[in-house]
């Protein structure tokens, strides 16, 4: 067992200096090491699935659970309806064609359900949220919410193309200062975002170089 890890550190350790190879340009030894990640990866998600999903499906619900009877009743149904959309691809008879067009339905209507929601839920609550109780200390709270409350605004009116044609009227030219307030809000905030990866950047590269020195170190004690 103490051998097998040893093997299996070399190994990560070797394809790591393969991805940081990329740093001399691209290389034979780079797209090596991505093509074994990327297939790794499909390997993986292919047998969770194979496991978690198709699996379940597959094998006869015990009568007493009334979870497992559910899923497999809804695996029914999808099971159904993706087979009528197969029926696309029939030209005749166009009732069967026309069959097809069902589960299309079904997915518009719950895509745009999703998206609709996900816009409410994971876009503008948590950005109201984040504008009212902004993460300042406590005596610059107030400071807090009106700066970010004008950064929210001003940030919006840049991606506002109505004012086009109004140059010359007084809404028109409060809402170019306002906009041009708001690309200073959004530079600030890509910065920002910008910093984030970095730092995530060179946390990730240096737990990398930590990985390779304690390889080095454990081949060399062993």
């Amino acid at each position: 067992m103490e051998m097998w890890e040893s093997l299996l550190m070399a190994l990560g350790a070797v394809l790591t200096l393969c991805i940081f190879s990329y740093l001399i340009g691209d290389n034979p030894l780079y797209r090596l090491a991505m093509h074994i990640f990327v297939g790794a990866s499909v390997a993986y998600v292919l047998v969770v699935t194979l496991k978690s999903v198709l699996w379940p499906i597959l094998t006869p619900p015990d009568p007493m659970d009334s979870d497992t009877r559910l899923l497999w009743s809804i695996s029914l149904i999808g099971m159904l309806l993706g087979g009528l959309l197969l029926m696309q691809g029939v030209r005749r008879p166009a009732w069967l064609r026309n069959l097809g067009r069902i589960p299309v339905i079904i997915l518009l209507g719950v895509g745009v359900g999703v998206a609709l929601g996900g816009a409410i839920l994971g876009t503008l609550t948590p950005q109201l949220d984040a504008a009212t109780n902004p993460v300042v200390p406590e005596p610059l709270k107030p400071l807090g919410q009106v700066v970010a409350v004008i950064g929210t605004v001003t940030g919006l009116m840049v991606f506002s193309f109505s004012r086009r044609g109004m140059e010359h009227r007084l809404i028109g030219r409060l809402s170019n200062r306002a906009a041009r307030v708001g690309r200073w809000f959004l530079l600030i905030g890509f910065g920002a975002a910008y910093g984030g990866v970095l730092t995530a950047s060179l946390a990730f590269f240096a737990d990398r170089v930590q990985y390779l020195i304690e390889v080095v170190d454990k081949i060399s004690s062993g």
